[in-house]
């Protein structure tokens, strides 16, 4: 099989991060133990069998961490610029999303600088929340003017919100939270008009965007009651959510797919894969959807290569 897929949601474990966040993320999941064992080479290998020619990498679950300043900026840089080799040593194999040491937005800005000016980063990751505060959240206003005004790629990855952990007994919060949270952040961008403020800024949400699909319409009926927050979307709410990417990671079924497409347009839909949460050939191959050749390349390949400068020269 010749590579030719582009994998935008594909994490990486660095050292320093399973070091630092490891007993933490197994006392979530305990689950996990086995991603913590992750390798590049073991994502190099699962990527040959499934036929994908690059991965954009990404740290998952960021938000574990304490809320510590130096802590968040330390584990993010060092996130960083393990990334970063990763890239130059398997040229053409991986491109990075930077992990941001949020909710602290002078050191945010200071690493989406180091990031895009040093490292050659092809976007930032961002959690869909912070400690209960949401992307939209007014303080967080310069972090998207930056982005804005350097035209990024910006990768949403879920998180379980503290006040949603443990709610159903028995049901990890992830398996029914992570849908539920991208919504809440894409409506906390919505209706705060950090969508509409940064039209330059391109906004790529996992799991085919959550639940947005089936409550964008409800959604929509709020701007219809309320003025105030409808005048913070002039172009109107359906549009504005139509201008944003979803990857394929949940939705690869379907009843999801159908919803996710009767939504948005093929052209907004990227392959995605959760590795190594997620196994790429096996969980989250795409030929089943009856797409034609055409869309299915769109959303494996030319949806991507559209997006992400690195993929066009390579």
């Amino acid at each position: 099989m010749t590579p030719h897929r582009i994998d935008v949601h594909h994490h990486v474990l660095p050292p320093y991060y399973v070091q630092e966040e490891g007993k933490r993320l197994l006392a979530n999941a305990p689950s996990y133990a086995r991603v913590l064992e992750w390798t590049p080479q073991a994502s190099i290998e699962a990527m040959d069998r499934a036929g994908v020619k690059t991965s954009m990498t990404s740290v998952a679950t960021f938000g574990l961490s304490p809320n510590d300043r130096q802590y968040r900026k330390t584990l993010a840089r060092e996130c960083n610029v393990y990334a970063s080799e990763l890239c130059k040593c398997h040229s053409g194999r991986f491109g990075m999303f930077t992990t941001l040491p949020m909710p602290h937005v002078k050191e945010t800005l200071e690493e989406i600088a180091y990031g895009f000016d040093v490292l050659g980063a092809d976007g930032v990751c961002m959690m869909t929340n912070y400690d209960n505060r949401w992307p939209g959240d007014p303080e967080f206003a310069p972090v998207f003017d930056e982005l804005n005004r350097r035209r990024a790629v910006i990768y949403f990855h879920p998180t379980v919100a503290p006040c949603c952990v443990g709610l159903i007994p028995e049901i990890p919060s992830a398996f029914l939270e992570y849908p539920f949270d991208t919504t809440r952040a894409i409506s906390s961008l919505l209706y705060t008009g950090t969508l509409s403020r940064c039209p330059d800024a391109r906004f790529i949400f996992s799991h085919g965007g959550g639940t947005l699909p089936m409550l964008a319409h409800r959604i929509a009926l709020l701007g219809d009651v309320n003025k105030t927050l409808a005048a913070r979307v002039p172009d109107g709410v359906l549009n504005e959510l139509r201008k944003l990417y979803f990857d394929t990671v949940s939705v690869n079924n379907g009843p999801a797919f159908a919803a996710l497409t009767k939504f948005t347009n093929i052209s907004r839909i990227l392959f995605g894969s959760d590795f190594p949460y997620f196994s790429i050939e096996k969980d989250c191959m795409l030929d089943g959807l009856g797409l034609s050749d055409e869309d299915l390349r769109a959303i494996e390949t030319d949806n991507a290569r559209a997006l992400l400068p690195r993929l066009r020269t390579s």
